[in-house]
């Protein structure tokens, strides 16, 4: 008894050791499990830098917009592009915010009026403490822009600008103590030849440029110019690509099969006809067939009528006298 007794109790601590070995096991697995995604999650966050990418596309929208030529140097630059650029990169960021509706309103021509400040305030996180700002009403190819001194502000129109471009960077990269933010532009609906809206308009980047920031001020990366970028636009069909040898127009297509059709139908008509002549000419012979047995009694009855002294045809006389004569003589 003593014997099984104990042997019960070492199986019974034989399977708690068991039970709290598969506990401790399951327990091991998830915490692997976990430090994994852990692991993964900050790889991930890491590796991605879409945040980035939307900032920097947040502050030169306004150029982008506008189709800006490239320039080494930001001074070289008309000082009237780089406001409107900040008006509208202004406008764009309170309309991705939802605080467009906030800003006052002029009573005689509805236009929005944006505070110099905050205009002044873009051009700073864009170029830089050091670059000049100015104030005043200005005009530029597109549009004109009034400031209104008690209020501090301009007038921008409501009807706005569609722009040229969006922004869309592709890469971020540093070399030599630069950063190079490569940026695709892609058409708006308003850019096209003929300066009407297209709603086929394309939706990746037609072109790209480099947008170079170098650091300046409280290690703040500032713009200090925009080059032609290395990138170029894969060759690839458009939304709406142009007739080519291979690829026929439409209307083209319907007219050449409504062609075929035709001449399919013409030649059939020719086959048929052709197909038809030799059944007349069978007839026609046939018809001849009989015609000639039915005159050669004919003949051979004038032929006797004629032995017997009777009047034959004119034809048949002309063509049967000579013979006559020739065999009276013979006799």
């Amino acid at each position: 008894m003593a014997n099984s007794r104990e042997e019960q109790l070492r199986n019974s601590r034989r399977l708690a050791r068991q039970m709290l070995g598969a506990v401790a096991l399951v327990l091991v697995v998830i915490g692997l499990f976990t430090v994994l995604n852990w692991c993964v999650a900050a790889l991930r966050a890491a590796l991605d830098d879409s945040d980035r990418r939307e900032r920097f596309a947040d502050r030169v929208y306004g150029l982008v917009m506008f189709d800006v030529l490239p320039f080494d140097d930001v001074s070289a630059v008309d000082s009237t592009v780089f406001r409107q650029a900040a008006i509208w990169g202004t406008v764009y960021q309170a309309q991705k915010d939802g605080t467009l509706d906030d800003y006052e309103r002029d009573t005689e021509t509805g236009s929005l009026i944006l505070p110099q400040l905050e205009i002044d305030t873009y051009l700073t996180n864009l170029l830089g403490p050091d670059y000049p700002l100015e104030e005043g009403s200005f005009e530029t190819e597109e549009f004109i822009y009034n400031y209104d001194a008690d209020r501090q502000g301009y007038l921008v129109p409501v009807t706005g600008a569609v722009g040229l471009y969006t922004p869309e960077v592709e890469k971020i990269w540093t070399q030599s103590g630069k950063t190079y933010v490569t940026v695709g532009y892609i058409p708006t609906i308003s850019n096209s030849s003929t300066g009407e809206l297209s709603l086929t308009a394309p939706t990746e980047p037609t072109k790209y440029m480099d947008f170079v920031f170098s650091r300046g001020e409280n290690r703040q990366w500032y713009l200090t110019a925009l080059q032609e970028s290395e990138m170029q636009v894969e060759t690839q069909d458009s939304a709406t690509p142009a007739p080519t040898s291979s690829v026929d127009d439409p209307q083209a297509m319907v007219q050449g099969q409504l062609d075929s059709t035709m001449t399919d139908a013409a030649n059939s008509s020719d086959t048929a006809s052709e197909e038809l002549v030799p059944e007349e000419n069978t007839d026609e012979s046939n018809t001849g067939d009989g015609t000639t047995g039915e005159e050669t009694p004919t003949e051979d009855n004038t032929g006797d009528e004629t032995g017997d002294g009777g009047d034959g045809g004119d034809s048949s006389a002309e063509s049967t006298d000579e013979p006559a004569t020739s065999t009276a003589t013979s006799d």
